[in-house]
Formats: C-alpha cells, sequence, structure tokens
C-alpha cells in the first residue's frame, strides 16, 4: 500500500494554505535521517505568486504592527513563550525528527527559545532612544533626541542544524521592535518554524507579520530581491552567504550574515584537564558535530599532550550512540545524507593528508536494525595534524577534531588566527590573567574562557571576517532590527550670518 503523506504548506496572512492540488507530486521529499526513510510529511515549494502575496501582506500589517505600543508586543511574545512551555515535549521531538539531534538536547533547544521570547519581551519594551540638552544661542537650551525605529519588512533564512534557535533568535527581535518577517527555514526542516508561525499568531501577531515560506535556493532568492524587503538575517555557509549578501548589496538592504566557523580551542597545560577534555567533547561532538561555532581545531600544550588524548579518547569511546529520541542517546545521526557523505569524504583527506585518525571517522555498524540505513557516524579524532591541512582549514561540519600541539602561548595566538574565519575561540588555563590576555588578541567574534558553546541570549552572537557581519542577540543585537532618527528641536530664534 503506499504510504499516504501529509503535505506541509506555507503559513501567510495568519493561516496555512491549502495544497494546490492533491495530484501535484511534491518537489521535496523530506527523508528521517534516523533510517534513511521519507517521512511520511513532505512540502510543496511555495510558488511565486504565493511569496509576492506573503510580501504584500507583510507590507500591509508592518505598519500597523509597528503603531502599536512596544508594551503590546512584548506582552505578545511573552504569550508565544507561554505557549512553547506548554508544547515543549511535542516541540522537542518535531526539532529531533527533523535534524537528528538527540533529545536531551533538543528539550534544551526549547528552554532557551522561551528564553529568547522572555529575554526581547524585556528588551524590547525598555529599549528606545535618547534625548539631549545642547547649547542654542542667546544662552537658550535646545533639546535633541533620537528616535528607534523599525526597518520595516524583514527576510529571515534559517539553518538546518539549529532550525527553531535560527527562527527565534531573527524572529524575536524583528517582532517586538515592529518590524514584520517572512522567513525561510532550510529546505532540510521547515517543522518547527511552520510550527512558531501557528505559535505567535495564537500568542497575538496579527496575520501578515510572521510567515513562513517553504523552498531551497529560489524561494530564497526571490525574498532577498524584492524591493518591499529592508533587512535580510542570513544563518549558513560562507559560500551561500556571499551571494545573500552581494543580492541584498544592489538596493543598500540591511544585512546579518551568520556564517561558518573554524574555531580554535586553546588548552594550555595548567588548565583543569577534566573539564579541558569536556570542553573538546561539547565543542567538537555536540550536535553530532553540525555546529558553526564548533572549536575543532583543538591546540594542546605539549607537555600534556599525551594525557589529554588519552582522556579525550576514552570518554569519546563512552559516547552512546543510537535513536535521537531516545534519552540515553548522546549521539544521533547527521541532518542528511549530503552532510554525512561530505564527513566522510574529509576524513578520507584527512588520512591522505598524512593525518593519523585515533579513533572513529566510520560508519556505526552495531545499531538495531532499524537504524541501519540511517546517517550515524563515530566522532572522529585526528592528531599529527598540520595547520596547511584540509581538516584544519576547512569547516567540516561533522564530528572531526583536528588535534594541534604548540609550545608558546604567542605561537598558539599566531597560529588561532590564520584562518579566514572567526566566529569563535575558547581557552582553558587557570591563569585568568592569561585567559583574559589570549581572548583580546584572538581574532573571534564570541569567545569562552574555561568553558565552550554556551550562548546566553545576553551576549551578542557573531563574527570576524568570512564569519559573518552583524551580531544577533543581546543589546548588541538590537542594531540589527532598527534604524535611529536624530530630531533637533530649536528653541530659540534661528541664528543666520545673512543679511535680511
Amino acid at each position: 500500500m503506499k504510504m499516504k503523506h501529509k503535505i506541509l504548506q506555507p503559513f501567510i496572512n495568519g493561516k496555512y494554505l491549502k495544497a494546490a492540488s492533491a495530484n501535484v507530486v511534491p518537489k521535496h521529499i523530506l527523508i528521517n535521517p534516523t533510517n534513511g526513510i521519507p517521512h511520511n510529511y513532505q512540502y510543496q515549494p511555495t510558488s511565486s505568486s504565493h511569496i509576492q502575496q506573503a510580501l504584500e501582506c507583510a507590507k500591509h500589517a508592518q505598519h500597523s504592527w509597528a503603531s502599536a505600543s512596544p508594551s503590546h508586543r512584548a506582552s505578545i511574545l511573552r504569550n508565544a513563550a507561554q505557549i512553547m512551555s506548554e508544547n515543549a515535549g511535542k516541540l522537542s521531538e518535531l526539532e529531533t525528527n527533523d535534524t537528528g539531534r538527540v533529545i536531551r538536547e533538543t528539550k534544551f533547544d526549547i528552554d532557551e527559545g522561551i528564553s529568547c521570547l522572555n529575554y526581547y519581551a524585556g528588551v524590547g519594551n525598555s529599549m528606545g532612544g535618547n534625548a539631549y540638552n545642547l547649547p542654542g544661542g542667546s544662552g537658550s537650551t535646545n533639546l535633541a533626541y533620537t528616535l528607534r525605529e523599525p526597518l520595516g519588512v524583514t527576510v529571515g533564512i534559517g539553518a538546518w542544524n539549529y532550525p527553531l534557535q535560527s527562527a527565534l533568535w531573527k524572529s524575536a527581535p524583528s517582532l517586538v521592535f515592529g518590524n514584520s518577517m517572512l522567513f525561510k527555514p532550510s529546505e532540510y526542516t521547515p517543522s518547527t518554524a511552520l510550527w512558531l508561525a501557528q505559535c505567535y499568531h495564537d500568542a497575538g501577531v496579527p496575520a501578515g507579520v510572521f510567515q513562513v515560506v517553504l523552498g531551497s535556493r529560489e524561494v530564497g532568492e526571490e525574498l532577498v530581491n524584492s524591493e518591499v524587503v529592508s533587512k535580510v538575517s542570513f544563518t549558513g555557509s560562507f559560500d551561500t552567504g556571499k551571494r545573500v549578501y552581494q543580492t541584498a548589496s544592489k538596493d543598500m538592504k540591511k544585512v546579518t550574515m551568520e556564517l561558518g566557523g573554524k574555531s580554535p580551542l586553546i588548552i594550555f597545560d595548567d588548565a583543569k584537564l577534566d573539564n579541558a577534555v569536556s570542553g573538546a567533547l561539547m565543542g567538537n561532538f555536540y550536535s553530532n558535530g553540525q555546529v558553526c561555532s564548533n572549536g575543532t581545531r583543538v591546540f594542546v600544550q605539549e607537555s600534556i599532550m599525551e594525557e589529554f588524548v588519552h582522556k579525550l579518547v576514552e570518554r569519546t569511546k563512552k559516547m552512546r550512540i543510537g535513536h535521537p529520541l531516545d534519552l540515553n542517546s548522546d549521539v544521533g545521526p547527521m541532518a542528511h545524507e549530503d552532510q554525512y557523505n561530505k564527513v566522510l569524504q574529509y576524513i578520507d583527506l584527512g588520512i591522505k593528508e598524512g593525518a593519523t585518525l585515533l579513533h572513529g571517522g566510520s560508519r556505526v555498524e552495531n545499531l538495531h536494525e532499524d537504524l541501519k540505513d540511517g546517517y550515524f557516524l563515530t566522532p572522529a579524532i585526528f592528531t599529527n595534524c598540520k595547520d596547511d591541512m584540509a581538516i584544519v582549514r576547512e569547516e567540516i561540519f561533522g564530528m572531526v577534531a583536528a588535534i594541534l600541539p604548540f609550545s608558546t602561548e604567542e605561537e598558539v595566538v599566531s597560529r588561532a588566527n590564520d584562518s579566514d574565519f572567526g566566529l569563535a575561540a575558547g581557552v582553558f588555563t587557570q591563569d585568568i590573567q592569561r585567559g583574559h590576555r589570549v581572548v583580546q588578541q584572538l581574532n573571534a567574534g564570541v569567545t569562552w574562557i574555561n568553558n565552550y558553546n554556551l550562548a546566553p541570549m545576553q551576549l551578542p552572537w557573531g563574527g570576524y571576517k568570512h564569519s559573518g557581519i552583524g551580531r544577533e542577540n543581546g543589546v548588541g543585537g538590537m542594531e540589527s532590527w532598527t534604524q535611529l532618527k536624530s530630531v533637533y528641536v530649536e528653541m530659540g530664534d534661528v541664528e543666520c550670518d545673512y543679511r535680511k
């Protein structure tokens, strides 16, 4: 019997669209990464006519949304946070089914998503412009002030590794400051963005203010090319981000680019070794290695190299690979087959380049029958790596750790900065002065001392160099979603040197 598939539909103007025709075959079949079998839900890419309809709805709805009080918009975000809390279990399962990330992680994502909505509800209700008293003529005091205004219609383009986080990090600040948004999730992971659209609607977001369209590159290009759009926020690879940036620049759209990374994790010989190993595990194998900020260049001071590598391998061997919905699993499958194959190709390349594959880096063979065709890999640890190897210089986006020895602080800072990327960096040391000194020299937008891969909402997130433009999160991220208008008020007469 032929399986009947649910057809996911875009969320436009406050509702899911009906399928165009029962006879239309979806152009994108969503694959379950756990077993390599198609999910029971698929989608048809959003048509150009529906994209244009969504853009017009966003333009119309934004004006009235911007005129609502900040406290009203903030209260709606709090409503959305409450709805998310009430549906946390369902939502984490949706995220796990799409991405293959273990449910222990996606449960945490829901908590972080709730924090994101509540954080911006607070920020949006309290951040405005500034006022100044300025000297005027004849002893008068003039007034000047700034107004923080929305940008208008914005576009968010999300990533497949953290689809819900991408949607929230973009939509929450956009909406709370009075913008509308069209969001395009990755073609691989659309489910939670569509859920979020309904969540916002139920929370009180007016129709047209947050909409979700579905598809791949062509859909994104149409959104970015639109003259209606004033801002684009993109999360993804450098190559795709560069194309988005070039397109947006044609009519000077504001952009935020959260792109790739090849981040250094520096471990000095005075570090608490067990903590450093924990940081390396979290910085390389969390989310099945599919994290843009991962510290995959692990620099270890020579005197502790042997002990560090031994502890890292032993703890990696204990990681439990299995079904991502199993609470006992530490590692799930890669998100999709293309990424699975890409990681295997890099592992082969690392071996050919002369690095030593000390552990892992292969397909998992001893899984349950139901999982044997899933995209499961064992975490890979390479030693005897050189700085010019592809596995050291290029973003792999998988569980591939390259261990590199170093001698001095000056040396490791220079080598850590020798990269086209600059998203993140970490330092493990008990010398807190050295920790501060080193992170100040590292060319990275997000850094940690004695921890790794934490992203509290209060701190801006973004990179240097090829890792992006602008910031998300924190008060600094507010600048990405607003524009300032200066107002000067003359309280006296106009001074003019020209004759009357």
